[in-house]
């Protein structure tokens, strides 16, 4: 009789276990999951200035000649301008959410962009 109790003791543990482990992962998958995007930035110089393109599995997904929410078509004039927005692009494509950049984002990023 006490076998019987003792064997459904074990599987009740090793039920609460896995449902523990499947409920409550290891702190550090959501850091793994980040670092294993599918998205890529690449910043190239084209024409004087600079453009970002976003690349999901070696497809291009994103190519932003222009600085976005601006007037006008404004390229960046520098390299880390450039990659800021893409940076800021890829997460908010890494976290399920929209890409819009708006004016906020650049001034909160410190890019420079004439206002019209």
């Amino acid at each position: 009789m006490k076998n019987k109790y003792n064997s459904k003791a074990v599987f009740l543990g090793i039920i609460i276990l896995c449902v523990a482990f499947f409920y409550f992962p290891p702190g550090n998958v959501e850091k793994n999951a980040v670092n294993e995007t599918s998205f890529a930035l690449q910043v190239i110089e084209q024409d004087n200035f600079w453009i970002y393109e976003v690349y999901n599995d070696d497809n291009l997904f994103i190519r932003q000649e222009y600085i976005p929410a601006v007037k006008g078509q404004q390229g960046f004039t520098s390299k880390a301008d450039a990659e800021k927005i893409g940076n800021l692009v890829m997460r908010k494509l890494i976290e399920n959410k929209m890409p819009v950049v708006s004016i906020k984002d650049l001034d909160a990023n410190a890019i420079h962009f004439k206002r019209i």
